[in-house]
């Protein structure tokens, strides 16, 4: 019971810090608006990568939630299935046109190198977890599916993270806005990635060490069973 009250209070906590990165972060890009793309650098040249980025990325983040409720999955498999395939075609999408912005924009055209690589490792690590989901999953490896897709969705939630604590470190610590950019376009899916491996590692112990306990309580296997 304390489990569930957990995970649904963990769960709550997500989707309205998702809610309120699209409301603030991402729907005002949407009218496609020269003065608002021109405030971060991106008009004319890397507007519609960035238009791309954003719109296919609230796509994966709406999405992601829904492929880790078993009741979906077991009740609707055939709208799991879909829902997973138009997260993952939306995650190499929102990745593809991320590298563009990262090289592109942040290390040739700005010569940003730290934030610049950053972000594009961010793209490197969002597509190998997500393609590692799709290919466990086409192996009909399961375990390995539902690990790789909470790495996925982790780092898909990386963008959430970078404009929450960004904006934390600027102005609740006073650190240089440029520098906590710089910062968290490393911190925000390295260190959640790193927290959410041992969580999966410490449950794998756990099972290991029950199996192991169970073993002992079964005792010796008779020799007339042999």
């Amino acid at each position: 019971m304390t489990r569930k009250i957990l995970g649904y209070a963990g769960w709550s906590i997500v989707g309205i810090a998702i809610v309120f990165f699209i409301a603030i972060a991402a729907l005002p890009y949407l009218p496609y608006n020269q003065q608002k793309f021109a405030s971060v650098g991106a008009w004319p040249q890397f507007a519609p990568s960035l238009l791309v980025h954003i719109v296919f990325g609230m796509v994966a983040l709406v999405l992601g939630p829904f492929q880790f409720f078993g009741r979906i999955r077991k009740k609707y498999p055939r709208t799991h299935r879909t829902m997973g395939k138009i997260y993952l075609i939306s995650v190499v999408i929102a990745g593809a046109a991320s590298f563009f912005l990262s090289v592109g924009k942040m290390l040739i055209a700005e010569k940003n190198i730290v934030f610049g690589l950053g972000l594009f490792m961010l793209g490197v690590i969002w597509l190998l977890s997500s393609g590692m989901a799709y290919w466990a999953v086409r192996s009909r490896n399961f375990v390995q599916h539902r690990e790789w897709m909470v790495r996925s969705f982790v780092t898909t939630c990386a963008f959430v993270t970078f404009r929450l604590f960004a904006k934390t470190l600027s102005e609740g610590f006073g650190v240089d806005f440029n520098i906590a950019l710089q910062v968290m376009a490393w911190a925000c899916w390295a260190v959640p990635l790193m927290v959410t491996e041992v969580f999966l590692q410490a449950a794998k112990i756990r099972k290991g060490n029950a199996a192991l306990a169970n073993k002992k309580r079964a005792g010796p296997v008779p020799v007339s069973e042999i």
